[in-house]
């Protein structure tokens, strides 16, 4: 039994680790077709990119860090229960998501005229770092003494959470996007489906690892993993109910889509609803006519939020 569990532990990490990594192809192709990136926030793949830094530096850290493991065994009585395939899975998304960014200020592809990093996501980014540094400093010279007892552990392990927090960050302003404009035109619902599959393969990877050890409770000790495949699947869920219930009739009403259930053709329906979605915007943001457009010289987060 111990070695099925063991090759099925295996089977769902990599699993979710495909599925996840999958899931951010959908759009790297629609910008290559399209030569545009208008379809995505940067503030998205701003804090996409860093989320999956965070992540690595933790998932390595629990992986490789003899320090780091041993005081999470003084702490909760085993080995953290993070594997090879978390550390692919964070590396391989830092490597998307730069390719992403790349493709919105190195490959001259279109973009919206207020299409650019939001103040609060310049912010964001600048406190992580000084987080960052400021506690890394205090824990080698003061070791346990810094920070009321702050140690390394805990400083991996807040930015395993610090990931989440990134996660919900790119994910809220494209909700509220969607509900703004009661619609998910434009939106890829391939990676959706890519995304809650991994989320699933993710948390199982977690608890048939815990069920070898006898330990059920390592699930929600290591926090940031669990927390990560909660997360993506209660995001995913709204994305669906939006896609294929909230704004169904008014997609099909107003742009004529046809969804199916069928990957393929929701990839295609993807590539299509991304073309109708740029010739929707370019005359209000890109100025082809010369027509000021209301957000000019704002940031782009003002697109995302309520009036």
């Amino acid at each position: 039994m111990s070695v099925f569990l063991n090759h099925l532990s295996k089977f769902c990490g990599w699993g979710y680790v495909l599925c996840w990594a999958l899931a951010a192809y959908p759009t790297i192709i629609s910008n290559i077709k399209l030569k545009s990136v208008q379809g995505i926030s940067i503030d998205y793949m701003i804090f996409n990119t860093m989320g999956f830094f965070l992540y690595s530096l933790y998932t390595s850290s629990m992986y490789g860090s003899d320090t780091v493991r041993k005081e999470f065994k003084d702490a909760h009585g085993n080995y953290p229960l993070i594997k090879i395939n978390d550390i692919f899975f964070g590396i391989h998304g830092i490597v998307l998501n730069l390719i992403l960014i790349s493709q919105a200020y190195c490959w001259g592809y279109k973009k919206n005229d207020n299409q650019k990093p939001s103040l609060v996501c310049k912010v964001i980014l600048f406190c992580i770092f000084v987080y960052i540094i400021v506690s890394s400093l205090a824990i080698d010279e003061f070791g346990e003494e810094a920070l009321f007892g702050f140690s390394w552990l805990e400083l991996f392990t807040s930015l395993g959470l610090i990931k989440i927090a990134m996660s919900v960050c790119k994910n809220i302003p494209q909700i509220i996007y969607n509900y703004k404009r009661k619609s998910t035109h434009g939106w890829p619902i391939l990676m959706v489906y890519f995304e809650i599959t991994g989320s699933i393969l993710s948390f199982s990877q977690l608890f048939i690892d815990a069920l070898q050890i006898h330990h059920l409770t390592s699930i929600v000790k290591n926090l940031p993993k669990f927390l990560l495949a909660i997360e993506v699947f209660l995001a995913s869920v709204i994305f669906f109910i939006q896609h294929y219930y909230l704004y169904y009739n008014n997609d099909i009403q107003e742009y004529g889509i046809v969804k199916t259930h069928s990957v393929t053709e929701e990839y295609g329906a993807a590539i299509g609803e991304e073309e109708e979605f740029i010739a929707e915007h370019e005359h209000d943001h890109d100025h082809i006519l010369n027509v000021e457009c209301p957000v000019k010289g704002e940031d782009e987060l003002q697109r995302f939020l309520p009036e």
